[in-house]
């Protein structure tokens, strides 16, 4: 399951492509630095919507 970190560091990367040369961990600091209480919350509600997918797959799996 992932981290809210890791949830937000594959939707930095999936907003910005980034060259294979980049430092991924310093562009995902930066990109994080730059974001507002408004769009953390946002991303937020996107990843607890992730996690309940995660959760019901699991439960699913149990009762089939």
């Amino acid at each position: 399951m992932q981290t809210f970190e890791h949830y937000l560091m594959s939707v930095c990367f999936d907003e910005n492509l980034l060259d294979r040369d980049s430092n991924k961990q310093e562009y995902f600091d930066t990109w994080l630095a730059e974001q507002n209480t408004k769009s953390l919350i946002i991303y937020a509600e996107g990843w607890g919507r992730h996690i309940k997918l995660h959760i019901l797959r699991e439960v699913t799996k149990l009762t089939n």
